[in-house]
């Protein structure tokens, strides 16, 4: 199966997305909870971070934090789970934090809905379900656009990958459609190599 290049900075603004997404006028053990996994995730202490979320998810407060700060703590662990190579943990969190987020946006698609879909092919296809994962892009493709700078280049970089599956798939039309995307956007920022 071939893997997806993920753009590093995409986690970068996942992060501070979190920090923004999760402002509460008075602080419940969840809030603090999710602080404390952003904290470990923040000191690359990724194991401790995986369980603090975990735990900031199932805490009792959780249903107390508004709708869209939920959404975006779900995101973000979901994030998490995609960097421990847990795919269908994050499949499952994507699929809820992608309810919450259509529920939010209504007939309006925006970008937290688009990311959310981006990730949630990203997570399909590295568990090689690429029919379903299909079926995230089609829905993903109508709000490309909507994507700027890294996040755009990532974007091309995943409709990339997709080309020949929907080719194969008998979507000529969608495939020419990602084809056309991926070599409109801009090439990604050169990086030095890490060792």
């Amino acid at each position: 199966m071939k893997q997806f290049r993920i753009v590093r900075g995409a986690l970068a603004l996942a992060v501070a997305l979190a920090c923004a997404g999760g402002a509460q006028a008075q602080e419940n053990a969840s809030d603090r909870l999710f602080r404390e996994c952003l904290a470990a995730r923040a000191d690359n202490n990724i194991g401790l971070a995986d369980e603090l979320c975990y735990k900031a998810l199932v805490h009792p407060d959780f249903k107390n934090v508004p709708a869209e700060a939920r959404s975006q703590r779900i995101y973000n662990y979901a994030q998490l789970k995609r960097m421990l190579g847990n795919w269908e943990g994050a499949e499952e969190l994507l699929r809820e934090t992608l309810a919450l987020e259509e529920q939010r946006a209504g007939s309006t698609p925006d970008l937290p809905l688009a990311r959310r879909l981006a990730e949630l092919s990203i997570a399909l296809a590295a568990q090689g379900k690429w029919p379903e994962g299909i079926q995230a892009i089609e829905r993903l493709m109508p709000m490309a656009d909507k994507f700027q700078g890294g996040e755009r280049a990532a974007v091309a970089e995943l409709f990339r990958n997709y080309v020949p599956q929907a080719a194969a798939a008998g979507r000529v039309e969608l495939a020419r459609q990602l084809d056309a995307y991926a070599h409109d956007a801009p090439a990604p920022e050169p990086r030095f190599i890490e060792r």
